[in-house]
């Protein structure tokens, strides 16, 4: 069953990856180029401009974060229901939940780092069950903490599909990253390309979890 999931989902990918790289690309571009810039200057201030960096760099991809992927779970919804949006359609639907996919993600980032302090595997099993809950955000309008609850009470029954299939796909990413990233360690604008590249795949993540909401869904429809 995961496999069969994991193949539909690449299938997806495959088949909408220029639509999803016109959505996601040039948010991850503009976030890269901005780290690029901040990693220069003189060694003199490197503690004090590697602090601000950091807070910069995640104070920008924050604040887009919900953007491109609101703009891209809002698509992939578009395309199930037989209605395609456009980009720029996905993207400007996607600033009407702006605020409560950013309250989500760091609400679920909290509660996932919680369970991360306690032995890792907790915070394995609350990020695996609360994986619903931007779906339920963007695309049932659910506020956040509705969202997450809503995500912990549906996704009991696909904990170990969701877990297997997300496994595998960030353990592939993750292999091939390190992997390609040794290869280019001498070279920071690669290291940035392959960061680029390795953050829009993890598309994959998603459209995988989406494949099983979906399956959650139509189990649950009223007869």
């Amino acid at each position: 069953m995961t496999f069969d999931y994991l193949r539909q989902s690449l299938f997806f990918f495959r088949t909408h990856l220029s639509r999803l790289a016109l959505i996601q690309i040039p948010f991850l571009l503009l976030i890269t180029v901005v780290q690029y810039q901040l990693l220069q200057g003189g060694e003199s201030a490197e503690a004090a401009r590697t602090t601000s960096s950091v807070f910069i760099s995640s104070a920008l991809d924050l604040a887009l974060m919900p953007i491109y992927w609101g703009a891209t779970l809002l698509y992939m919804q578009s395309v199930l229901q037989g209605q395609t949006l456009s980009t720029s359609q996905a993207i400007s639907l996607s600033l009407t939940c702006w605020g409560r996919l950013l309250l989500t993600y760091i609400l679920t980032a909290l509660a996932v780092s919680t369970g991360l302090l306690l032995l890792i595997v907790p915070g394995i099993y609350i990020g695996i069950r609360l994986a619903f809950a931007e779906f339920y955000c963007v695309m049932e309008g659910k506020g956040p903490m509705e969202s997450l609850r809503a995500s912990w009470a549906s996704s009991s029954d696909f904990f170990w599909p969701l877990l297997q299939g997300l496994a595998l796909i960030f353990g592939v990413l993750m292999l091939a990253e390190v992997m390609i990233g040794q290869m280019l360690s001498e070279t920071r604008i690669l290291m940035l390309a392959l960061s680029l590249l390795a953050q829009f795949l993890g598309v994959m993540s998603s459209i995988y979890a989406y494949r099983i909401y979906c399956v959650m869904k139509e189990e649950h429809k009223p007869l």
